[in-house]
C-alpha cells in the first residue's frame, strides 16, 4: 500500500461550533492534524484563548493545527459581491492577517481560493498575485495549494491548473476536492497532464448527482455526504489524483444539514471512519493514528 502521511480533519461538519469542539472532533476521529479558518480563529480569540492556547489545545489532543483554511486575498477581490455573511466572515481577510494567523500557529500549509466573480479579474493578475503569496510563505517552508470552487472564479480543476501552472513556484500545488471536482465538471484527462509535485492535497466529500439545494450554493454548503456515502464516485477521483499525483495530505470536508446535526465527537469519528474505508478501497495507508 502507498502512504498518506497526514490525514487531515477539515472543519466543515463542526464549522458552527466553537473551537474547542473542532479539536474534540479531530481527535475522536483519528486524524493526524487539523485546519483552522481565520473566523474560527476570530471567534477562539474572542472567547478569551490566546494564539498560544489555540494553538497548544490542538498540538496537545494529538491534532497539531496544520492548515489554514481558507485564504482569498491572493487576488485583488477576495469576496464576490452577493457573498452571505458565512462566507464574508471566513473570506474578508486581508494578507497580512491571515500570514500572522499562520505564523502564530505555526502553519505549513495554506489553502487558497477565489473569492472574486468569473471574468472578473485578467489571468495575468491572478498568476502574479498567487505566485506573489508563495514566495512571501516560502521562506517560512509553507506549502499553497489552490483550490477550485464552481460557485466561484475559479471553477474548475483546468482553471486552477493554468494559475498553478504559470506562477510554477516549488511550494505550490491545486487541491482537488471530490465534490467540485464531480459538480464542476473538471476532467479526469486534465489530471494526467499535471506534474505530480503539484498534486499533493485531497479533501474528501460525496454528494448526489440531483441538485437537492435550492442552487449550486445551497447544494454545497447543506448536501454533502461523507465519502462513500453518496452518488459521486469518490473513488474513482481518489483513485485518479493518486495515479497522476504524488498524495500527502487528505482529509474528509463534509458540509451539510445532517453534519450540522450531529455532536462534534460523532462528526469527527464519522469524518474519520468513512475516510479511512475509502481510503483502503483505494489501496492507500494512513500513517498515524487510529479513531477514538
Amino acid at each position: 500500500m502507498n502512504h498518506i502521511e497526514d490525514l487531515v480533519f477539515w472543519s466543515a461538519c463542526v464549522r458552527l461550533k466553537p473551537f474547542r469542539e473542532h479539536v474534540e472532533a479531530a481527535a475522536a476521529g483519528g486524524f493526524t492534524s487539523m485546519s483552522i479558518a481565520p473566523d474560527t480563529y476570530r471567534d477562539a480569540r474572542k472567547a478569551g484563548m490566546s494564539g498560544l492556547e489555540i494553538r497548544n489545545l490542538a498540538e496537545e489532543a494529538g491534532v497539531p493545527i496544520r492548515h489554514f483554511d481558507t485564504l482569498s486575498s491572493w487576488a485583488p477581490i477576495r469576496v464576490p459581491p452577493n457573498a452571505s455573511r458565512e462566507m464574508r466572515e471566513r473570506f474578508d481577510v486581508s494578507m497580512d492577517e491571515a500570514l500572522d494567523i499562520c505564523a502564530e500557529l505555526d502553519i505549513s500549509t495554506i489553502l487558497a481560493v477565489a473569492g472574486y466573480p468569473p471574468g472578473s479579474i485578467p489571468h495575468d493578475v491572478l498568476v502574479e498575485g498567487f505566485a506573489d503569496l508563495c514566495d512571501r510563505v516560502a521562506a517560512a517552508g509553507v506549502w499553497v495549494d489552490l483550490e477550485f470552487m464552481p460557485i466561484l472564479g475559479l471553477p474548475t480543476l483546468e482553471a486552477a491548473w493554468s494559475i498553478v501552472s504559470e506562477a510554477a513556484r516549488p511550494n505550490s500545488g491545486v487541491l482537488v476536492d471530490t465534490w467540485h471536482f464531480v459538480k464542476g465538471g473538471s476532467s479526469l484527462e486534465t489530471l494526467k497532464k499535471i506534474d505530480s509535485r503539484y498534486l499533493r492535497s485531497m479533501q474528501l466529500s460525496d454528494g448526489f448527482i440531483a441538485m437537492r439545494g435550492e442552487d449550486l450554493v445551497d447544494d454545497m454548503l447543506s448536501w454533502r455526504e461523507f465519502p462513500g456515502e453518496g452518488q459521486l464516485n469518490v473513488l474513482q477521483t481518489l483513485n485518479a489524483v493518486e495515479a497522476a499525483g504524488s498524495l500527502t495530505r487528505i482529509g474528509c470536508e463534509v458540509f451539510s444539514h445532517r453534519a450540522n446535526a450531529m455532536t462534534a465527537r460523532k462528526a469527527g469519528t464519522r469524518s474519520g471512519t468513512t475516510t479511512r474505508r475509502i481510503l483502503v478501497e483505494a489501496g492507500l495507508d494512513v500513517h498515524g493514528r487510529t479513531d477514538r
